[in-house]
């Protein structure tokens, strides 16, 4: 695959004077302020110090990781404003944190999952705040993609019209776009496949006859009936939901009259149809059975010792050039090893739907606080934060430094030589790149730059397996900026616990023919009674709203 820059925000905008240089210590050798920009020079007087929440691992280094950042210090440098870093080790303290009104300037984390009523609950509690005030002044940047990307700014609105987040921002038309947002998928031993004399499955009778002749011909040539076709760790079992139409429930369809309809896939026909499937090849031994214990350790273990023929992958188990990828540690033992990624199952009728996540904006978001209010600091922060959506800004978080972590040649940035060296950091060691920026786990925001990273910086496996899994239509899936408000989420928790436990409990027991699938419609009805119609209509609320903004 030809890997070419991106160019995915023409900033008409821009903050007048950028960045004349930094060393790589962060040291002001030309700021926004020197070159006249009122805000930056204003901010650099005053000296303000700006205090960001993020979440860390529990390693003692990532105390230091972030502050001593090269990309970060030189943005800091360039825009006159100091970032106070608090790296929690757990989300423990997360919620009471945000009770006892004891929170930081700027706050990243997975908001949309840890909060309660998720990002209009936040601002319903006063915990963040509506950016739309500092837009005009202070965010220049982000005005410009609000306006140049109408549906992202729909995605990342409230109900009622307000900004109050903002994160890795995806424009999801843009075919490169969708490959940086696609890294999770279906992983095979191209190897085996040539082996047993079959190509890569597209469908689930396909999938079968491939895992069949996994188990039964010898594909790792050893001699031994040792083989596990499918390795389900990590609820791999969902990315076969693409084959009948239905998602990691609710999911969406379309019915006769053109409307968009809400569903619970988990109780629907097609469903059963999966089980079905899953059944026949649960009873024929082609997977290990690992519904009620996931375990990530298990996986890598199966298919880095020559067992495994298909499971749910990464791209960066494709990556050759990291030492501890899957492929170079199962190349330790199969010299001749191949991986493919397999295209997402077609229905019966030939249409594939994409299982990937593929949204406007990342998991991760950021917002400013309440309490940066109250400091006197929700200015700087609004500046801040939108100089990293700049193209300047961009580039520092996902590149680094010019010159020392990245060059441009022919007019694509790549990475400097030595920098997947490993470097002595806080008494550990890692990669020397991530001293200067970490574009795929620092989900600070940023615009364009990632899929430009991901194209230019990957290995050329990495980018292939997430280009096949960024194939397939996406309309059946709930977006992640349909969120419900704080009162349907009430009413969602009073059902889904309950619910859901009912149908993973079910799911085990009829695919492995605990339960017979006679009683399917038994098994629906105490869905329902479980409050699965209620849950369809919670969420066809929150889905219109959506669609109305």
């Amino acid at each position: 695959m030809k890997k070419r820059l991106l160019s995915l925000l023409t900033l008409a905008v821009m903050l007048t004077v950028m960045l004349a240089g930094c060393d790589g210590g962060g040291k002001k050798s030309g700021t926004l302020g020197e070159g006249g920009d009122p805000n930056a020079k204003k901010f650099e007087e005053e000296g303000l110090t700006v205090t960001w929440w993020l979440m860390g691992g529990s390693d003692t280094y990532y105390q230091s990781y972030w502050k001593e950042m090269k990309s970060l210090k030189a943005i800091q440098a360039s825009v006159g404003i100091n970032i106070d870093f608090k790296v929690a080790t757990s989300y423990d303290a997360y919620l009471p944190m945000m009770a006892a009104k004891d929170y930081p300037d700027v706050i990243t984390g997975t908001n949309l999952s840890k909060y309660p009523g998720r990002m209009a609950g936040m601002f319903k509690d006063q915990v963040s705040v509506d950016l739309t005030p500092y837009i005009d002044d202070y965010m220049p940047n982000f005005k410009k993609i609000l306006e140049d990307y109408p549906q992202l700014a729909k995605d990342i609105r409230l109900d009622n019209g307000e900004y109050t987040f903002v994160s890795t921002l995806y424009d999801i038309e843009n075919d490169e776009d969708r490959i940086a947002s696609s890294e999770f998928g279906l992983a095979m031993r191209k190897d085996w496949l040539d082996a047993v004399g079959l190509d890569v499955p597209t469908n689930m009778d396909e999938w079968y006859q491939v895992l069949t002749a996994f188990k039964t011909q010898d594909p790792n040539g050893n001699g031994q009936r040792d083989e596990i076709p499918a390795c389900m760790a990590s609820s791999g079992w969902k990315y076969f939901l693409t084959a009948y139409g239905i998602d990691d429930d609710p999911s969406i369809t379309t019915d006769e009259n053109g409307n968009k309809k809400v569903i619970n896939g988990y109780m629907s026909a097609p469903y059963k149809e999966f089980l079905t499937e899953f059944n026949k090849w649960y009873t024929d031994g082609l997977f290990e059975n690992m519904f009620e214990a996931t375990s990530l350790e298990k996986r890598t273990e199966l298919v880095t010792n020559n067992i495994a023929g298909t499971w749910k992958g990464e791209a960066q188990h494709f990556d050759v050039d990291d030492e501890g990828s899957y492929l170079s540690l199962l190349r330790e033992k199969a010299p001749d090893a191949e991986f493919a990624a397999a295209p997402w199952p077609k229905t019966k009728d030939g249409y594939q739907w994409c299982f990937s996540d593929i949204n406007s904006f990342n998991r991760d978001t950021t917002v400013i606080t309440s309490n940066a209010v109250k400091h006197g600091t929700d200015k700087a922060a609004a500046f801040l934060i939108d100089y990293m959506l700049s193209e300047a800004g961009s580039t520092y978080l996902t590149w680094g430094i010019e010159g020392e972590s990245y060059e441009v040649v022919n007019g694509e940035k790549q990475l400097m030589k030595g920098m997947d060296d490993q470097v002595s950091f806080e008494g550990t060691n890692i990669v020397k790149f991530n001293t200067y920026a970490d574009p795929l786990t620092v989900a600070f925001p940023n615009f364009g730059q990632v899929s430009e990273y991901i194209l230019n910086g990957k290995s050329e496996e990495y980018v292939a397996a997430s280009t096949v899994w960024a194939q397939g239509d996406t309309a059946y899936k709930m977006p992640a900026s349909c969120q419900l408000s704080v009162e349907l989420q009430a009413e969602v928790e009073d059902i889904v616990t309950d619910m859901k436990n009912y149908t993973t409990k079910m799911r085990q027991r009829f695919i492995t023919g605990k339960e017979p699938l006679t009683n399917y419609d038994t098994y629906v009805n105490n869905v329902k009674r479980l409050g699965g119609d209620k849950y369809e209509e919670i969420w066809q609320r929150a889905y219109d709203a959506y669609l109305a903004r």
